[in-house]
């Protein structure tokens, strides 16, 4: 996650308010971060168990909302902080 990182910088152009388009059609770099979000996202909701996975998967499914241009990065930053606090896993006897 140095300065020279591609997916560093399309998140900081991102954070400053450029759109995802705008950032892909000006570079010829590849952030593969774009795409493996892209993919992951689709995956989960193909094949994830349960409903509200965006519960399950928050900075996931957030990522996937400022990409697709439904929030902003501050807004998902703000939604993911105010998230209730919870265990994130646990073996069968309910211990870490």
């Amino acid at each position: 996650f140095g300065p020279l990182s591609r997916n560093r910088k399309f998140g900081y152009r991102l954070g400053k308010g450029e759109t995802m388009e705008d950032i892909l059609a000006s570079t010829t770099e590849v952030a593969e971060g774009v795409e493996t979000s892209k993919a992951l996202l689709r995956m989960i909701k193909k094949d994830g168990k349960g409903y509200r996975l965006d519960l399950k998967f928050p900075i996931l499914f957030g990522v996937a909302n400022i990409l697709e241009g439904k929030q902003t990065p501050r807004d998902a930053l703000t939604g993911l902080m105010n998230m209730p606090m919870r265990m994130e896993s646990f073996d069968e006897r309910g211990e870490y």
